[in-house]
């Protein structure tokens, strides 16, 4: 049976959510301590050595986000685990890109996904849909929780996300929808600890409207790269952001939608970067031009059942759109390659959606901001 990720409602302070996080989700946040310690040591790093890297990002972020800070270490002591257990979590793709055997290991870790934002013009409703299929380890749909966040200032958040992380796919009370797709260059690993992408899109989240969400994504410091796209609900805009740990490329997107895969294809990004996440998954060249086909075809107004539809094309199986872990055989990294979950989001209805594993006999889960 597909697991449901649960609804956990979080309120008060930085420390008093974490409290009840880490008491709520403890179940689910120790499935993932043990998934990815099996990851790691796949990888030929000791747990030890994994949390030695931990503590240089605790370090760091007691200084740089203080307030997450707080959360992580009221998540660690709610659940009853090490604060350095937490900071894996939410930095598993810095330290294993920290870690001495890169750029070996990584290319063992295939964290993919497909991504699309529709704009209103192209919709039933006449409001923004923002969507994703997330490709990673198929054992981390045990691991998954829905937050409800109501912060003692700032706008309430609803996010799907791995427990023990701050954020993955999400929107707040603003109207303001974020989702992150991987992407990989010879800059990753290279620079010190930045802050974790699971906080960097808390923090955006966080920030409160628009204007403020794309300035605080400019304002912190990053060790690897990753795609990340914003929308507004209330604008009925959106803009992606091609991120490295010097850089961020934006695009606005061009007619009615915009996707996205795991390559760079802002022309600045491709003349200046070298891409190295081609070469682990060329399908990225095609899905998110198949992804736009298919929802520009026929010139349908689209609603989330529909979007649904077209992330659930088998083109290219098992390493499309939707990817499944069954035909992967011989591959060296298919172990680690399906999709965990479609999540699908409506910030100006307060609605989202996720379905796990959607390549199996799974349903979808609703949950309301509102």
């Amino acid at each position: 049976m597909v697991p449901q990720p649960k609804l956990i409602e979080l309120e008060g302070s930085a420390r008093a959510r974490g409290l009840a996080y880490g008491r709520a989700a403890d179940t689910q946040l120790r499935h993932g301590l043990g998934v990815y310690r099996a990851l790691f040591e796949k990888h030929g790093m000791s747990w030890d050595g994994v949390l030695d890297y931990a503590r240089e990002l605790r370090d760091t972020l007691s200084v740089s986000v203080p307030e997450a800070m707080n959360e992580l270490t009221g998540i660690a002591e709610g659940a009853g685990v090490l604060v350095e257990e937490v900071l894996v979590l939410n930095g598993r793709s810095e330290i294993i890109n920290l870690h001495a055997q890169r750029p070996k290991d990584i290319s063992k870790v295939d964290d993919g996904c497909t991504s699309a934002v529709v704009l209103p013009e192209m919709t039933e409703s006449r409001r923004l849909l923002h969507v994703q299929n997330w490709d990673w380890l198929p054992e981390c749909a045990d691991s998954t929780v829905v937050l409800k966040i109501h912060p003692e200032t700032g706008p309430s958040i609803l996010t799907f996300v791995e427990a023990g992380g701050l954020a993955r796919a999400g929107f707040n009370s603003e109207g303001v929808s974020i989702t992150g797709n991987n992407l990989i260059c010879a800059q990753d690993g290279k620079a010190p600890f930045g802050v974790p992408l699971s906080v960097i899109r808390r923090r955006v989240l966080e920030a409160g409207g628009y204007s403020q969400a794309l300035t605080e994504l400019h304002g912190l410091p990053r060790t690897v790269s990753n795609n990340m796209t914003i929308s507004c609900a209330k604008s009925g805009d959106c803009l992606n952001f091609e991120t490295t740990p010097a850089q961020i490329y934006w695009q606005a997107p061009e007619g009615s939608c915009l996707t996205h895969a795991n390559h760079f294809v802002i022309p600045a990004a491709r003349a200046r970067e070298t891409d190295l996440g081609i070469a682990r998954g060329a399908d990225t060249l095609f899905r998110d031009r198949r992804l736009r086909h298919l929802i520009e075809a026929g010139g349908r107004a689209h609603t989330l059942d529909t979007l649904a539809e077209a992330l659930d094309d088998r083109f290219g199986s098992p390493r499309g759109i939707i990817r499944t872990p069954k035909g992967n055989e011989g591959e060296a990294s298919a172990y680690l390659s399906a999709t965990v979950a479609t999540v699908l989001m409506d910030a100006g209805a307060g609605e989202l959606r996720v379905r796990q594993l959607p390549y199996a006999s799974s349903t979808t889960s609703r949950y309301s901001l509102y």
